[in-house]
């Protein structure tokens, strides 16, 4: 997932979280300011009903009960509910806070109930729900997008760095180039890679040199070494001189095969093989054969023939190397054959 992407669905869902949490609390909050707020209106309805009837005047408000009994009333507590009426007009059951209280008018106890008629919670819920769902899906799509987009912004210069640091190479000429950023920890990478770009430049710059004086230095007392052990070989040899020869010959082709490596390895960075050509598979086989036929007759090895004529084009250098390693791992892993 990429970091944008993944810094949009963190945004997205603890967006959602907290109006999830913030939707609750008002709900909760609203219904309890509503409550409150009702029950000081019955209250307040019950005070004046209570001044009607001290004033001796007849009640006739409506939703208003009042009961005139004896001091048993006043033991009575206060009483703030909510009930449930039938409402025989609308044939529907409708939701009614009521608030019942006990009061001493003119001597005579009294229990006066005044009720009002809400929108139930149900209904209270719904409103609510389907208002705090617009806010909050507009805000968290809105906000997820002005995040992206300013998130992807911010990032833009790290993104191009990244595709650039992909393609930079240590063999390249070109110094490694980074787009400027006003981002502090963004600067500090910049120059971070910058700083480990120019060290490993210099590193292989220094290495390829070594390789090179290396593979030069070898190859000219590597070819007198070869030039007299062949010379040596034609002259007439004892037994234990022609095998301390053969040994002498195996090392050679040993140094022989580290220095190709060395030229090899030297090539491969400066990718200099201009010499692809139609290659003889034939050809380079028994050539590279005829220089080691003495190291598998000393290991008493038979070697059986059965090459077919076959061309590839191909570095003829490259060609010379993957023969030569194939025969000396064939050399080097089998076995001399043990007469019965």
């Amino acid at each position: 997932m990429r970091l944008l992407s993944k810094i949009s669905y963190y945004h997205f869902g603890l967006s959602a979280l907290v109006l999830g949490i913030t939707g609750c609390m008002l709900f909760l909050f609203l219904r309890h300011e509503i409550s409150k707020e009702i029950e000081e209106q019955l209250e307040l309805q019950t005070d004046m009903v209570a001044e009607e009837i001290h004033m001796g005047r007849t009640v006739a408000f409506p939703l208003v009960t009042i009961t005139k009994g004896d001091e048993s009333l006043m033991k009575l507590p206060k009483v703030f509910k909510d009930t449930l009426i039938y409402d025989r007009l609308q044939k529907v059951t409708e939701g009614y806070y009521y608030f019942s209280e006990s009061k001493k008018i003119n001597g005579q106890p009294y229990r006066i109930r005044v009720m009002t008629t809400y929108i139930g919670w149900d209904n209270y819920s719904k409103t609510i729900l389907y208002i705090f769902l617009s806010i909050a899906v507009l805000l968290i799509v809105l906000g997820t997008l002005v995040n992206y987009f300013i998130s992807s912004r911010i990032w833009k210069p790290f993104l191009i760095n990244l595709k650039r640091m992909k393609g930079y190479s240590v063999s390249s000429k070109e110094e490694l180039q980074l787009t400027r950023t006003d981002v502090t920890e963004f600067k500090e990478m910049n120059s971070v890679l910058i700083d480990l770009a120019a060290r490993g430049k210099r590193e292989y710059t220094a290495l390829k040199e070594f390789t090179e004086n290396a593979s030069h230095e070898i190859q000219t007392p590597l070819s007198i070494l070869k030039t007299r052990l062949e010379s040596i070989s034609q002259q007439p040899l004892t037994g234990d001189i022609a095998r301390l020869l053969n040994d002498a010959k195996e090392a050679t082709i040993r140094l022989s095969k580290v220095n190709k490596g060395l030229l090899l390895l030297a090539k491969l960075e400066n990718n200099a093989f201009t010499d692809v050509q139609w290659v003889s598979l034939e050809n380079t086989l028994k050539r590279n054969y005829d220089l080691m036929e003495d190291l598998f007759q000393h290991k008493d090895l038979q070697v059986e023939q059965h090459i077919e004529s076959k061309v590839v084009y191909a570095s003829s250098f490259l060609m010379e190397v993957l023969i030569s390693n194939l025969l000396t791992n064939a050399l080097s892993y089998t076995d001399a054959q043990v007469p019965k």
